[in-house]
């Protein structure tokens, strides 16, 4: 059944406080009064503070916060309505068209009577203010419920894999793990061998600014100068390497907010607010590993995770970190049978690392 109610429903009381006509006025935001948005239309945690009107205006301006994976129901707005983000991720939909993301400083014209929904991300709080026009006559008409696919599944789906690794990402794992125990002589083969099989000089590179994150600077920094001492032996040789793409730069991003995504994203889960209690390891873990490692371009998210798995399984005693990373590559399209070649593959170099990282294999994927 529809449901008619003015907007200002939503932010209190029809009239709202307005501002003088002959000096500034301030309104700090931990005054506001906040109001729980109604339960019936929206998917999740929500709340609402209607703010002050200009002298005469007609319209009405409200504050809408909504916590990660709430949205509202389909609805239309009789004269419209602005939405303008300030903080935060979220979608937006028109009734028959696609979803689009919207962010910070992002603007949204609802017409009026257009059929349409908004919200936060799964794994952000999204906040907004909402200006609705001519607020006295402007109706709110409550719909259905939004029935989608849970739009996690869509972005996982952006980023997945369903082929067979290709010879290049089991290189990568094979780069990864020679370094991460520091045995030099193996690797500079295999990177030749991964220049053989088509690797760009770009994405070897990246294995090492990816893989210090788990293995530390000084293996990552050791495998990286025995790959450049590499390709100055081959240039004297007159060999050309294909230098490939350079990662887009991310300046001016906000590392922390997409590193929760993304981590949120890969896991499965709702990031905890500070994790493990330890703010310096939570911004480091969000920011700058999976915000800023993982927005760089010349690796996809799956090939970082294969990184990661070949430098754990090499390091040893990481069963958990191990678990975690061969589930993410799981989700991201690995069945057990290509995890399986890399275990086979640590197997061959430590009969002991293969038989832990075939024991955590075993027990998470089936």
């Amino acid at each position: 059944m529809k449901r008619l109610f003015l907007t200002t429903a939503l932010i209190g009381a029809v009239a709202s406080p307005v501002f003088a006509d002959d000096a500034q006025t301030y309104h700090h935001y931990e005054n506001y009064q906040w109001n729980t948005a109604p339960a019936e239309h929206f998917s999740g945690q929500a709340r609402f503070t209607r703010l002050p009107s200009p002298e005469n205006s007609q319209d009405g301006y409200a504050i809408v916060e909504f916590q990660p994976n709430t949205i509202t129901d389909w609805h239309t707005h009789s004269q419209g309505q602005y939405l303008i983000v300030t903080e935060g991720e979220g979608y937006t939909q028109e009734w028959g068209k696609p979803v689009q993301h919207i962010k910070k400083g992002d603007v949204v014209w609802c017409p009026p009577n257009v059929k349409h929904w908004h919200g936060a991300t799964p794994f952000s709080r999204m906040s907004h203010i909402a200006i609705a026009p001519n607020a006295k006559e402007n109706k709110a008409t409550w719909l259905e419920k939004v029935e989608r696919e849970p739009l996690e599944v869509q972005d996982l789906q952006k980023i997945s894999q369903n082929t067979p690794l290709a010879e290049g990402q089991l290189a990568m794992v094979k780069i990864a793990y020679f370094t991460a125990q520091g045995k030099l002589e193996p690797l500079k083969k295999e990177l030749i061998e991964a220049l053989e099989q088509g690797l760009t000089v770009s994405e070897i590179s990246e294995v090492f600014t990816h893989q210090y994150a788990y293995a530390g600077f000084p293996r990552a920094l050791n495998g990286l100068l025995t790959f450049q001492n590499l390709l100055k032996e081959r240039a004297e040789k007159g060999i050309k390497d294909e230098q490939g793409k350079p990662a887009t730069p991310t300046n001016g991003q906000d590392h922390y907010t997409k590193g929760t995504k993304m981590l949120g994203l890969l896991s499965g889960n709702t990031p905890a607010e500070t994790l493990w209690g330890a703010d310096g390891v939570d911004y480091a873990l969000k920011a700058h590993l999976f915000g800023h490692l993982f927005s760089r371009d010349n690796l996809s998210p799956l090939n970082r995770e294969l990184v990661s798995v070949g430098t754990l399984m090499a390091l040893g005693g990481q069963e958990a970190q191990m678990r975690s990373h061969i589930n993410i590559s799981h989700r991201l399209g690995l069945p057990k049978s290509e995890l399986q070649r890399i275990v086979d593959f640590v197997a061959t170099q430590n009969s002991e690392l293969g038989k832990s990282a075939q024991k955590v294999l075993d027990a998470n994927v089936k």
